[in-house]
C-alpha cells in the first residue's frame, strides 16, 4: 500500500478553530497521516477565531476566486495558506468575511445562524474550485460531517470528466448522524446541483434537503467514528431516517475508533496541571485534585477531601446534561464534588447554574471553553461523566482514562468500544456503565463507583489499567490508509 496525497476538509480543525471533538479528530488524524509519510493539506473556513486567536501566519495564494453557486449567482472568495503547527502539512483557508467573520462558528447559544446552509454550500463549492485552480494532484479528498457533504456530489457530478479529479477518491466521515444539515428545499437553487437532485433517491429528505445524504450517496467510501456506532446507525433507533440509505452502502461503510493526541494529553508532561504524574507514580493526582478544589472555592481545610466528578463537554441533551442536572440533588448527598466545564443549550446551562447556586459546596460550573482548565479537570477528577444518550465515539472518556479518571458512561456507541466495566471480583475494568438514559441510572452508577473507590486495592488496579490504555492515532491512521486504498481501487 502506497502513500497518499490527502485533502482533509472540515468546518473546524485544531488548533485553528474548535467547538468540539470534530476539530480534534481532523487535526490529529491529519498530523498522524503526515507523520506516516502521506502528503496532507487541510481546508477550512477563515473564521474570525482563526484570524484573531490561532497565531497562524497566512499568505494569500488566490486573491479572487469566483465561486458559481447557480446561474447568475457568483461570490468571490480568497484562498489563504498557512503552515500547520508541528507538521509539514499545509492549511488552506476559504476567506469570505460576510460568511465567516463572526463571533461564533455555527451560531450563538440562542440558535444556529439562519444562513448556515448558504455559508457551507459556498465553502464546499469553493474548496473544490480551489483544488482545481491550485492544480495539485490529489489522491483522496476526505470530507467530514454535513458542512462538507456536498463536496462528493460536486466532484462526482459537476466536475465529472475533469482530468484533475478522474482518479481522485472521496471518503466521507459521519461524526454525528443527528446533525445532518437539514434545510428548506429552496437551498437547492443555490447549490448548483439543480432541481433534478431534489428527489427521495438523492438529496430530498421529507420535503427538505439533507446535505449528509450527499456524502453518503456520492462518496467512494463512508466511515464513522467507532465500530459500534457503525452498526447502530443501521437501525431505526440511531439512523435518524437514514438507516435505509446507509444499509445500501453497508459494504462501503467502516467504523474506525477515533484516537486522541497523546502528546497534548499526557499527565506526565502536561504544563497545565498542578503536578505531573504517571501510571507508575500517581501521587501527583492528589495534588491536582486539591488544586482544582481550591480553584473552585472548596475550603482547603475541609476534611476528608471529596471525590471529584469532572465533566468537560458541549452541554446538550444528546450529551445527557439534562440528566446530570436532574441527578445533582441526589449526588449532592454523596461525598463528591462536581466540576462541569463547557457551554451549549441555554436551558441546560441555566439548570446547571441553578444547581451550583443551590449546592455551592458540592457543584461548580464554568460555562465556557477553556483548554487549560479542561486539562486541570481531567487531571483532578476521580470520575468523569459521559452520560450521552448516544455517542458516536467520544474523546472525553479516552482523555479521562489517560489521566486515571474513570468514566461513568452510558452504554452506547464508541463508549462501549473504549471502556470496560469495572469488575470487583476480577479486579479489572476501566469505568462504570449505565444503560437507561435516566437520572436514576446515573446515580446508581456513581454509587457503584463510590463503593469501588472504598476498596483501595481495587481502585489502584483499575486506575493503572485505565492509564495503560492506548488511544493514540497511529493504529486508526493506518486503518484510514487502508480505507483510502479501497476508495482508490474503486476509481480504477
Amino acid at each position: 500500500m502506497g502513500k497518499f496525497n490527502v485533502v482533509q476538509v472540515a468546518s473546524e480543525i485544531t488548533p485553528m478553530a474548535k467547538t468540539g471533538g470534530l476539530a480534534d479528530v481532523v487535526g490529529t488524524l491529519g498530523r498522524e497521516l503526515d507523520k506516516g509519510g502521506n502528503r496532507v493539506w487541510f481546508f477550512m473556513p477563515y473564521y474570525r477565531e482563526v484570524r484573531q486567536h490561532s497565531g497562524i501566519a497566512v499568505e494569500t495564494v488566490l486573491k479572487s476566486l469566483p465561486v458559481h453557486l447557480s446561474p447568475g449567482m457568483r461570490e468571490e472568495v480568497a484562498v489563504l495558506r498557512g503552515q500547520m503547527p508541528g507538521s509539514k502539512a499545509v492549511a488552506y483557508f476559504i476567506d469570505h468575511p460576510r460568511s465567516f467573520d463572526r463571533d461564533h462558528l455555527y451560531g450563538t447559544p440562542d440558535g444556529d445562524y439562519v444562513d448556515n446552509a448558504d455559508r457551507f454550500t459556498l465553502f464546499s463549492r469553493a474548496v473544490v474550485h480551489a483544488l482545481k485552480e491550485l492544480k495539485e494532484p490529489v489522491d483522496v479528498v476526505h470530507c467530514h460531517d454535513w458542512q462538507t457533504a456536498l463536496i462528493p456530489a460536486y466532484i462526482k457530478h459537476l466536475y465529472a470528466g475533469d482530468p484533475l479529479f478522474d482518479r481522485t477518491a472521496v471518503v466521507y466521515t459521519i461524526h454525528n448522524l443527528a446533525y445532518q444539515g437539514i434545510f428548506s428545499k429552496d437551498i437547492m437553487a443555490r447549490t448548483g446541483l439543480g432541481w433534478s437532485f431534489f428527489t427521495p433517491d438523492k438529496l430530498e429528505f421529507y420535503g427538505k434537503v439533507s446535505f449528509m445524504k450527499s456524502g453518503i450517496l456520492y462518496a467512494d467510501r463512508v466511515t464513522t467514528v467507532s465500530p459500534t456506532y457503525a452498526k447502530e446507525i443501521l437501525t431505526p433507533e440511531h439512523g435518524f431516517g437514514l438507516d435505509g440509505l446507509l444499509k445500501t452502502r453497508s459494504s462501503d461503510l467502516s467504523g474506525v475508533l477515533n484516537g486522541i493526541d497523546t502528546g497534548e494529553w499526557d499527565p506526565a508532561k502536561d504544563p497545565h496541571i498542578a503536578t505531573a504524574y504517571s501510571r507508575k507514580a500517581t501521587t501527583g493526582k492528589e495534588a491536582c485534585r486539591d488544586a482544582l478544589l481550591t480553584e473552585m472555592g472548596y475550603p482547603a481545610q475541609k476534611q476528608p477531601r471529596p471525590m471529584v466528578i469532572g465533566a468537560v463537554s458541549r452541554l446538550a441533551e444528546q450529551k445527557g446534561y439534562d440528566i446530570v442536572a436532574e441527578a445533582i440533588p441526589r449526588l449532592a448527598k454523596k461525598p463528591v464534588f462536581i466540576v462541569i466545564l463547557g457551554y451549549g443549550d441555554r436551558h441546560i446551562q441555566e439548570s446547571l447554574e441553578a444547581a451550583a447556586r443551590k449546592h455551592p459546596d458540592k457543584v461548580a460550573v464554568r460555562m465556557k471553553f477553556d483548554n487549560a482548565m479542561a486539562h486541570r479537570v481531567f487531571a483532578a477528577s476521580d470520575l468523569f461523566l459521559m452520560p450521552s444518550r448516544f455517542e458516536p465515539c467520544g474523546l472525553g472518556q479516552m482523555i479521562a482514562l489517560r489521566y486515571g479518571s474513570l468514566p461513568v458512561a452510558r452504554a452506547t456507541g464508541g463508549l462501549i468500544d473504549s471502556i470496560t466495566q469495572v469488575d470487583s471480583k476480577k479486579k479489572s475494568g476501566t469505568g462504570f456503565f449505565f444503560k437507561a438514559g435516566t437520572a436514576d441510572a446515573l446515580v446508581k452508577a456513581v454509587e457503584e463507583a463510590l463503593v469501588a473507590h472504598d476498596d483501595e486495592a481495587l481502585w489502584k488496579k483499575v486506575v493503572a489499567e485505565a492509564m495503560g490504555e492506548d488511544f493514540s492515532w497511529e493504529t486508526s491512521a493506518k486503518k484510514y490508509e487502508s480505507i483510502y486504498q479501497a476508495a482508490k481501487d474503486r476509481k480504477k
